[in-house]
């Protein structure tokens, strides 16, 4: 528990960090204004132009590749609904969500996306429902959105899979501006609206949710990001509104009652601040190492939360105390993605946020009790982000050489073009370079890199199961990328699925290390991170130039620790709670 003394310190923290920030939260979240100025948003450098001789040796050489697979080929013929329109609606900025999951139990990830909608000609109009594309062989789908019963239209935002029920079949919830939606899978290729009577009805603005076991019970609570009070007909002084013109909502916690229905706890729970909270994202990963996930929020133009979780399903937000509330130079942040992982393999997990243009991508390396260090700067990354509005971000080990790696998408929320702004960006991929600096190597990674997009969510997963890191990207005015990954890979990759018995069945958010001789890499099941996104729920582990894992512990969220030995790498394992077993997939 935080003392008193430490309540007074985080308080007068906050108002000096506060009075500080605040002339340049002032400038630069004027984000309704008529132009922005050139001194915020700089052109971003034209990386089509670049020469092998121009790029650095590590650029020049990156392993890292990826193939943007043609939507005719896939089969997933999509485009978000909603996008932006001289009405200028806050509702058309923020995208579509997507999710990765195996819907069907064969073996395969399929996509899901949302859909939105216009105040003008509503979605069901034109037909435009949320998508699921059923993956029948490698990189191929097929459209079965009426046939799973999932058709259904409104202002969707995000998405999070997961079996809430631990019934074996991954669940689906959608937020949205308006009527948040949850369906149960129903184990046959259907799914159901269960929405009111799972008790998780709520009609505001939702962006972001995540499932994960908070207080070890083996039942999945719910994590809902809601972000600001506006409506159609609020009229503000600003050509284009932005979130500063309205009040923040408070987040919502469901407590899984394991009967299939939920409970709203989030007063109680300590984690529904009111007017603060403008959340985009959210990521649920035991960030101080006491065992018990913690809860990290991104907030638009406010500061981030981190809920420190204190079991019994009590929270207690350390964001400014834990020194990852605000930038690192001091302001608040327009932060819209995070992701969250061992950037630097030194066993605590590190946090990454992307924020608006003229501000920087922020990384926070975490020193677990000890809160954080801002220190973006030293890893490079203000001069690659800042000229970029970024959205979706995950860290992800791409060629396999044991440092993840970063990848987030861009593009700005309105076009003005015409006073020589960017409106489409280039994507960011940026190579890990041993746990010291990210370099990007965006310009030869593939043709996607070389195009301009409005990037939005971003997800991660082994879509064609050959054991590296795939993603798929959701745009707006264009369909969403499937980015198949074509790196070189290092060495070998061991593949877990975890399935719990006491703890949650899939238990999201929880953290598992691999020892392979002297080294000891931690990871976790991603439960949220990125924005508006939901991922695979297996993990992709590179271990280096052996074949052989010699030690896989994995930390259940009841509180127990399992260990298994000498496990073999390029294979799927499935690792089931309390047999000391791992049984093998192909």
């Amino acid at each position: 528990m935080v003392s008193a003394r430490q309540r007074i310190l985080i308080r007068a923290v906050s108002v000096i960090l506060f009075a500080v920030a605040g002339a340049i939260v002032w400038f630069r979240s004027q984000r309704g204004t008529e132009l922005e100025s050139p001194a915020i948003q700089p052109p971003a450098t034209d990386r089509s132009s670049a020469t092998p001789s121009s790029r650095t040796k590590a650029e020049a050489e990156s392993p890292i590749q990826f193939a943007l697979m043609s939507r005719f080929k896939t089969g997933i013929d999509f485009e978000y609904y909603g996008s932006p329109s001289d009405e200028h609606y806050m509702t058309e900025q923020n995208g579509g969500g997507v999710g990765l999951f195996d819907a069907d139990g064969d073996g395969r990830l399929d996509v899901f996306l949302t859909n939105g909608s216009h105040f003008n000609k509503p979605a069901k109009a034109v037909g435009a429902s949320q998508r699921l594309f059923r993956q029948t062989a490698d990189w191929q789908f097929e459209d079965i959105t009426v046939s799973a019963g999932l058709q259904a239209f409104g202002f969707g935002q995000g998405c999070a899979a997961a079996d809430y029920d631990n019934d074996g079949f991954c669940d689906l919830f959608v937020a949205s501006y308006g009527a948040n939606q949850l369906w149960h899978n129903n184990g046959d290729g259907t799914f159901q609206d269960v929405t009111q009577e799972a008790g998780v009805a709520d009609d505001r603005w939702g962006t972001s949710a995540a499932f994960a076991d908070l207080d070890g019970d083996g039942n999945p609570e719910l994590y809902v990001v809601n972000y600001v009070d506006w409506t159609p007909d609020r009229i503000t002084s600003r050509r284009i509104p932005s979130p500063m013109d309205f009040q923040g909502l408070p987040d919502r916690l469901f407590r899984n009652a394991g009967d299939g229905r939920f409970e709203s706890v989030g007063a109680e729970a300590c984690i529904a601040i009111v007017g603060e909270g403008k959340g985009l994202a959210v990521s649920i990963a035991d960030l101080d190492g006491d065992r018990r996930p913690d809860i990290y929020v991104a907030n638009d133009t406010t500061r981030n939360f981190l809920f420190r979780n204190l079991g019994g399903l009590k929270f207690e937000e350390t964001g400014v105390l834990s020194g990852c509330a605000v930038s690192q130079d001091g302001s608040i942040g327009s932060s819209m993605g995070v992701a969250v992982g061992d950037y630097n393999r030194d066993g605590w997990f590190d946090l990454f946020v992307t924020n608006f243009a003229g501000e920087v991508v922020d990384a926070f390396a975490g020193n677990g009790p000890n809160g954080f260090i801002a220190n973006n700067s030293e890893l490079g990354l203000d001069p690659i982000s800042r000229p970029l509005l970024n959205f979706g971000i995950v860290l992800a080990d791409f060629d396999s050489d044991l440092w993840p790696d970063l990848f987030f998408a861009n593009g700005h929320l309105w076009d003005d073009t015409a006073a020589g702004h960017e409106y489409r960006m280039r994507p960011s991929l940026l190579r890990n370079a041993g746990g010291k600096r990210f370099r990007d190597v965006s310009a030869v990674a593939g043709d996607y890199f070389r195009e301009r997009w409005l990037g939005r969510a971003v997800a991660v997963g082994d879509l064609d199961n050959d054991g590296d890191a795939d993603f798929v990207v959701t745009h707006i005015e264009a369909p969403p990328a499937l980015l198949r990954n074509d790196s070189r890979r290092a060495g070998p990759v061991l593949r877990l699925k975890m399935i719990g018995t006491r703890s949650a069945r899939q238990p999201l958010g929880m953290q598992v290390d691999v020892v392979v001789g002297n080294q000891t890499i931690a990871t976790h099941l991603r439960s949220g991170d990125s924005f508006q996104a939901s991922h695979d729920d297996r993990l992709l582990i590179p271990i280096g130039n052996g074949t052989i894992v010699d030690e896989v512990r994995v930390h259940w969220q009841g509180g127990e620790t399992e260990t298994w030995a000498n496990l073999p790498a390029d294979e799927l394992l499935y690792l089931i709670e309390g047999t000391g077993e791992a049984h093998l997939r192909r």
